[in-house]
């Protein structure tokens, strides 16, 4: 979910597992994204208890041990996303499973952390809609000509010649040589020509459903965690919500839709990892937090300041907004522990614990971090 950008500098992650980093890449945003909106109503803190989370890649869900899971209980960790689908479409069950054993111990929260429309570094279509090109038979043409061609072997006279008697004579001989004979006939070449062809195909959503119930009931999870679940936003890919056939309301309806029926085989907390983009976040990505909150039991919107060259009153803004369209849903800040994701510094202790306290002054109920074990690892104090 966080930043499929962020791969990039991480040289301390593995393959598998930078692939599954958060989605909120911003290619999509405007200037308009960094101004705060006004005319927000006094929002007024959900009645639920506080969380401070990791999101957890899972190489480091497999290092888990006794001693790092204390470690977590002792600095007030509460809630842990490990990343059991990556954007490859791989799953990660013992790794989820192991940190399932060592967090469970400490009354940490485990949350098996799902990429939904990320596969390959590419996204799918939530709606299951494509468009692409396809060979199309026009006719036939018809013309006589060399229709085959075919060896057969054939007997070659020659004179072999020979001395009798001081004089030359000669005998006839033959060899065998193979000689390429003709079939003509008419023959008939296809013409064809490219079309485009639309339509909708479901299977990948189906498929994925059908292992978000297989953890839901097999594991010992306390919850389901949706990532990239929404469209990409980048508009040259055609991949913008505003884009979908139908137009925003269309998109919304879909991604809605999935959770909706993520919800249906879910019987533990459902969260969802949500863009920032407030009022713009249903035009580009599909993505409606009051919908959402239909059937969830909790937003985390992915208030990355660095990546929107913004700043702290941007935070307490974005979570001010989706905390009064949330309706009464908790709403948990996702916040970096590194400057950006082209800057990859850590970050000071003083400024993580500012993002903090500023997603604590828009009416967040907590915060998750992105990452366990990148950036900096000074746990911030929650009031």
């Amino acid at each position: 979910m966080i930043f499929g950008i962020v791969l990039i500098g991480l040289s301390a992650v593995n393959a598998t597992d930078s692939a599954a980093i958060n989605d909120t890449s911003n290619s999509t945003l405007n200037s308009s994204s960094n101004t705060t909106s006004t005319n927000m109503s006094k929002v007024t803190k959900q009645s639920t208890s506080s969380m401070k989370g990791y999101w957890m890649f899972s190489s480091s869900a497999a290092k888990l041990n006794s001693n790092s899971a204390a470690a977590l209980k002792k600095n007030g960790i509460t809630d842990v996303f490990v990343c059991t689908r990556d954007i490859s479409g791989k799953y990660h069950y013992s790794e989820l499973n192991n940190a399932i054993s060592q967090l469970s111990k400490y009354g940490i929260k485990v949350h098996a952390w799902i990429v939904c429309f990320n596969y390959g570094g590419s996204f799918v279509n939530p709606s299951g809609y494509y468009s692409k090109k396809v060979k199309v038979l026009v006719k036939k043409t018809k013309y006589w000509g060399i229709k085959s061609k075919y060896k057969v072997k054939k007997k070659v006279w020659y004179k072999s010649w020979y001395i009798y008697r001081g004089k030359w004579h000669y005998k006839w001989k033959y060899t065998w040589k193979y000689v390429t004979k003709y079939r003509k006939g008419w023959i008939y070449k296809p013409v064809y020509k490219y079309v485009t062809k639309t339509g909708y195909d479901t299977s990948y959503n189906k498929k994925l459903i059908a292992a978000i119930k297989n953890i839901n009931d097999n594991y010992a999870v306390c919850g389901i965690h949706l990532d990239y679940v929404r469209y990409s936003g980048v508009a040259k890919y055609g991949n913008a919500a505003y884009q979908q056939p139908g137009g925003v309301n269309a998109a919304v309806n879909t991604v809605t839709a999935f959770v909706k029926s993520v919800r249906s085989v879910v019987t533990k907390e459902l969260s969802a990892a949500v863009m920032p983009e407030g009022t713009k976040n249903a035009y580009y990505y599909g993505q409606d937090y009051g919908r959402f909150a239909d059937y969830v039991d909790f937003l985390v919107p992915m208030t990355y300041q660095g990546n929107y060259n913004a700043n702290n009153a941007w935070i307490t803004d974005k979570i001010k907004y989706i905390v009064s369209n949330a309706k009464g849903k908790p709403v948990y800040a996702g916040l970096t522990t590194y400057c950006s994701d082209c800057n990859l510094k850590s970050l000071s202790l003083n400024a993580l614990q500012q993002d903090v306290n500023s997603a604590n002054a828009g009416g967040a109920s907590g915060f998750v971090l992105f990452r366990y074990g990148f950036g900096c690892s000074y746990v911030p104090a929650w009031t």
